[in-house]
């Protein structure tokens, strides 16, 4: 039975009981700050469960994809363990119980998957006889098949009862196949609890039923909530009889192509095995997170992707692969995961974009890497220790790529050893930061005053697409992070009303502001932000008071809302433009629409060329001239779709979609405000673009007023050049072409006659030259030289056939350089000029490096220089006189 076939049987058949079939939510999770991705299917119900949300079903099922990094480590190692997965649930929500949950689990194994009873047992909670009786009485599984455990193996969250958190908890019950006695530890005696893997659990039964109090008080919840689990590739696995979940048919795929890559067996040699498995898991994490809108980067969701592609890459090195390769597998992830995730197929072709930048990045870092090592090298070498610390082994491990058997192995070649024990401690901190940083955090439930509001609210009626003013009754007022009755003048406040004209910042386009107001009482709204279903206006009490269920008028700044509106239906003509003259994979990757500018980000991997530039910008002034209609309705995601409505990547749509359409060539799903004709926007200028991440660009560009003011400011500009330089409008380029030609001849006579006088210098410099072991230390700050005339005074002293040590310094532009060269004697006594320069550039605050008969040095602290050389005249008598 194939991976979908399960999953479509497990979503029908319990929609058949009544269920409504609900969408995965995004990896990224919306407005839940306790997590950093999605982890399991009851992540997007937190609300139902406490009572508080606004769903019109009681029921529901879903296949959620989830990602956890708490046991990477043991990815590829063991059978069941991946970063990315797939949960099939099924949830009530003060509905059914035990009794139909138990009941429907055992139905669905037993006769719709066909598995046979005797190859199931099940665990229950010690203290849980409800469930044990259901198991043993009402479904007739023998006692010798149901184990009782403690809080940690059968309570949700493990250990509540003891250890917390406080909120919503509860028993939970799992069902375990048997894969047999020839698998695993063999004894006799083996249970579910065994760690040898001979029981895979398949389905985790959990019941919300109990309130935990601070002390570990369980109280029983008034609404009794189902939460169940089954993994999707574990389930997979029982059903196509394999022994590890990468032995399924959506794993084979991409097994056979890493084989075909490396050249290598996969049930060759188990570590081969290992890092096949781990690449396959990594690869397809990584192509889901970029699919939802997580792109590689040095924070949060971002640094995790990053280090799951960066140890995909290493595990791809050991097996003998040196090139990029992992974008390679993104059409085989695309492929075996369309039919439940047709968006992967569709934009293979940008993840697969996003993923080669990232390892061709990674290959320049590994690079770097290894001259990072080799001066770690030398440094020991000059210390006289023959020890890397750890810390620095694990800088190269986890900045740079670099796994601790490869340090090891360029150490141990020059007689070094690393602190094992050191860099296990880094690793160590690491890891726990990262398990933390990829769970839950505080509370599992939100305890916070918008929890409280939820209990009186469902959440602020939007009234803005058809009005900018309107009543609204206040029904909560947060001050100081604590709800209060009454907010007196002068207090900063956030307001939530029953309804309102005030758009809260989403889809990237910028809160609305304005007023509150009500008999001589005035809130000023600074800002409005939107959180689940409720709109936050966010302001300060400037007269009189406000009172929780007094009703005020609500007042947009239609002002400013008319220009962030004439932004945002711009961004999508901005997005069809692109579209159209560098190519559909020109998708919108985020945006901020202001009054005063708007930004557009997209996957692009080059910069725009100035004609591609000026027929974007033309093409989007020609949509807006046509003075298109600007329509919005509602429909499903299914008819939006069908009607090729652009769905932005990584965005979590409902069953009902807000479709906005320009024209006839412009169909984005979107629910923020816009003009009613594209001439309202009058002109787009783009004034910026440039690159943001891995394959994202960014266009920055103004409409309307904010255009025209520009252009004036321009020809303002133009006007005051056209006055410096005494000419006219027409002909200011010709005129600025001929000083430019001036002062470049002008440019060279100057230079002749620097070079004539430090020809006429060179002497003297050598003649007043510290000379130490016949070797003359040249030495010279030159005042308001280049670069070019250091290295030409470098030839002219090297000319006089003496044997020199040059040192040369001069400062421009508040930095300091430095050049250093040798004569070819000296080269061949030992001496380096890069190494040199990399000492002298230590004392003016920067770097050097360069070839053993010349190198440069430079440096921020300029008041430093003659420190600088003074140190590098020490230094070298140091050398000469000390040649070993």
């Amino acid at each position: 039975m194939k991976t979908s076939e399960i999953r479509n049987k497990f979503l029908k058949f319990f929609e058949r009981k009544s269920h409504v079939i609900w969408p995965s939510d995004s990896l990224v999770p919306q407005n839940d700050p306790t997590l950093l991705f999605t982890g399991a299917g009851m992540n997007q119900f937190k609300d139902m469960f406490l009572g508080k949300g606004n769903l019109n079903f009681k029921k529901a099922t879903t296949c959620q994809k989830c990602i956890r990094t708490g046991d990477i480590d043991n990815v590829g190692k063991t059978a069941s363990h991946h970063t990315f997965f797939e949960m099939l649930g099924n949830f009530s929500f003060g509905d059914y119980f035990k009794k139909e949950t138990i009941e429907w689990a055992w139905e669905f194994l037993v006769q719709e998957l066909k598995i046979s009873e005797k190859r199931l047992s099940v665990s229950v909670y010690k203290d849980d006889r409800e469930s044990y009786e259901i198991w043993e009485k009402h479904i007739g599984i023998p006692k010798s098949k149901i184990y009782l455990y403690g809080e940690r193996d059968n309570f949700w969250p493990s250990n509540a009862p003891t250890h917390g958190p406080n909120g919503p908890c509860g028993p939970c019950s799992e069902i375990f196949f048997d894969q047999g006695e020839n698998i695993g530890c063999g004894r006799k005696e083996c249970e579910p609890a065994c760690d040898c893997d001979r029981y895979v659990e398949i389905w985790n039964l959990v019941f919300t039923q109990f309130d935990r109090k601070e002390g570990g008080k369980l109280e029983p919840l008034p609404h009794k909530n189902v939460d169940t689990g089954m993994g999707l590739e574990r389930m997979t696995r029982v059903m196509q009889g394999v022994q590890t979940n990468f032995d399924i048919d959506i794993f084979r795929p991409i097994i056979k192509c890493i084989e075909e890559i490396t050249k290598l067996k996969y049930n060759g040699k188990l570590e081969h095995a290992v890092l096949m498995r781990r690449i396959a898991d990594h690869t397809k994490a990584c192509v889901f997170c970029i699919s939802d809108g997580v792109l590689p980067s040095n924070e949060g969701r971002g640094y995790i992707e990053r280090r799951l592609l960066r140890r995909a890459i290493r595990d791809g090195a050991q097996l003998g692969i040196n090139d990029c390769f992992l974008f390679k597998l993104v059409p085989i992830v695309s492929d075996v995961m369309q039919d439940y995730y047709p968006d992967i197929k569709q934009r293979r072709e940008n993840i697969a974009r996003i993923v080669k930048s990232e390892e061709e990045k990674f290959h320049e870092t590994l690079n770097q890497g290894n001259q990072i090592l080799e001066e770690l090298m030398e440094t020991l070498q000059k210390n006289k220790q023959k020890i890397l610390t750890g810390k620095e082994a694990f800088k190269l491990y986890d900045t740079y790529g670099f796994p601790l058997d490869i340090t090891e192995s360029i150490l141990n070649e020059k007689g070094f050893t690393v602190d094992r024990d050191g860099f296990e401690k880094e690793l160590k901190k690491q890891r726990l930061q990262a398990k933390s940083s990829s769970q839950m955090t505080g509370q599992v439930f939100d305890t916070g005053p918008l929890s409280k509001i939820k209990d009186i609210s469902k959440g602020t009626k939007f009234l803005g697409y058809e009005k900018c003013a309107c009543e609204g009754k206040v029904i909560a007022i947060i001050h100081d992070n604590q709800l209060v009755d009454t907010a007196k003048a002068g207090g900063e406040v956030t307001v939530i009303l029953d309804q309102t004209p005030f758009y809260g910042e989403s889809g990237g386009q910028i809160g609305d502001t304005g007023i509150l107001e009500s008999n001589g009482n005035l809130v000023n709204i600074s800002d409005t932000k939107k959180n689940s279903d409720f709109i936050l206006h966010m302001g300060k009490v400037v007269k009189g008071e406000l009172k929780q269920g007094s009703v005020v008028n609500a007042k947009v700044d239609v002002h400013r809302r008319s220009f962030i509106r004439k932004n945002h239906s711009a961004t999508h003509i901005l997005h069809y433009a692109l579209r159209r003259v560098i190519g559909q994979h020109a998708e919108q990757a985020g945006s901020l629409v202001t009054p005063d500018r708007l930004r557009f980000d997209f996957h692009h991997f080059s910069s725009l060329t100035k004609e591609e530039m000026s027929r974007i910008e033309d093409l989007v002034n020609e949509r807006i001239l046509e003075n298109k209609p600007v329509l919005a309705k509602e429909s499903t995601i299914q008819e939006a779709r069908s009607a090729g409505a652009i769905a932005l990547f990584g965005e979590k749509y409902g069953e009902l979609v807000r479709v906005v359409s320009i024209g006839d060539f412009s169909k984005e799903l979107c629910g923020g405000t816009h003009v009613n004709n594209s001439g309202e926007i009058g002109l787009l200028r783009i004034v910026g673009e440039s690159s943001i991440a891995a394959g994202v660009r960014r266009i920055e560009a103004i409409t309307g007023i904010e255009a025209l003011s520009r252009s004036r400011e321009k020809e303002k500009i133009i006007q005051e050049m056209c006055d410096i330089l005494n000419t006219s409008e027409n002909k200011m380029i010709t005129k600025t072409q001929e000083v430019l030609h001036e002062l470049k001849n002008l440019q060279k006579e100057v230079h002749k006659l620097k070079q004539k006088d430090l020809g006429d210098k060179a002497g003297s410099f050598i003649e007043n030259a510290k000379e130490v072991s016949g070797v003359k230390i040249v030495t010279k700050e030159l005042a308001n030289a280049s670069v070019e005339d250091l290295r030409k005074t470098v030839d002219l002293l090297m000319k006089s056939g003496k044997e020199l040590a040059i040192i040369l310094g001069t400062t421009q532009d508040g930095r300091a350089t430095i050049i250093v060269a040798l004569s070819p004697t000296l080269v061949k006594r030992g001496l380096h000029a890069g190494n040199i320069s990399k000492e002298v550039a230590k004392v003016i605050g920067g770097g050097g490096g360069g070839r053993p008969d010349m190198a440069q040095a430079g440096g921020q602290i300029v008041e430093k220089l003659n420190e600088a050389l003074n140190f590098a005249v020490e230094l070298l008598t140091k050398i000469l006189l000390n040649p070993n």
